[in-house]
């Protein structure tokens, strides 16, 4: 009698234990993932330290933001000076956030090799390169009238010298490190309410501190 073959069902698991056997044979050869050259290992490393730096200097900045956020929040509400939608503080604050989110990036993008990463950071360099170009282009065709608009806010500045605080430190720090006074003279500051000599105060007819130099190891009483 001749013997019957009896045909058993295709599995498709038959070829799954085929390629397990397949890769467990030390007969079988694998190349090796290629290995990082000396060149590009030195770049991969001096891209993390760098973007290491602007992390820890972004984050500087944002603490630097946030305390002059709570610090502006504790004084009383009359010495409080501009709303929270017009604090300059929140520069910082934004700015911090935006160029830790970048550094980090980068540094991840170089440790873990991430391409995701690494893209999002290119990205982001072209975007500022980009801002910073454009940037450059309207200082060049429109210097006059951001002149005239500079000159406005300096006298909005001198203005609004009392009613905030920050903007009476960047004033006097400008001042101080400048060695001026006012944006043309001393006379500037005539338009402010305070220094103005008809105000009926003690600061009538003088100008800000910050204005006058330091006295002298000898004594001199300060101009």
């Amino acid at each position: 009698q001749a013997s019957r073959l009896v045909e058993l069902p295709y599995s498709s698991f038959d070829n799954d234990d085929d390629d397990d056997m397949a890769e467990q044979d030390p007969g079988v050869w694998y190349p090796d993932p290629p290995k990082l050259s000396l060149f590009s290992h030195c770049v991969r490393c001096l891209t993390f330290l760098w973007n290491l730096l602007f992390l820890l200097l972004g984050l500087l900045t944002l603490a630097v933001g946030v305390w002059g956020l709570l610090t502006k929040s504790s004084l009383p509400r009359g010495n409080r000076g501009a709303p929270l939608g017009s604090d300059p503080m929140l520069l910082f604050v934004l700015a911090g956030l935006v160029a830790s989110a970048v550094s980090l990036a980068g540094c991840l993008g170089a440790l873990r090799a991430s391409p995701c990463l690494l893209r999002f950071f290119l990205g982001a360099l072209l975007v500022f390169g980009g801002l910073e170009l454009l940037g450059g282009l309207l200082l060049l065709l429109l210097r006059r009238r951001l002149r005239d608009a500079l000159r406005d806010l300096l006298l909005l500045c001198l203005l609004r010298y009392q009613e905030d605080p920050d903007l009476q430190f960047l004033v006097d720090e400008v001042q101080r490190s400048l060695q001026c006074c006012g944006l043309e003279s001393y006379r500037d500051w005539e338009s402010n309410l305070y220094f103005n000599c008809s105000s009926p105060g003690v600061q009538a007819c003088g100008v800000p501190a910050s204005c006058c130099r330091q006295p002298l190891q000898g004594g001199s009483v300060p101009n």
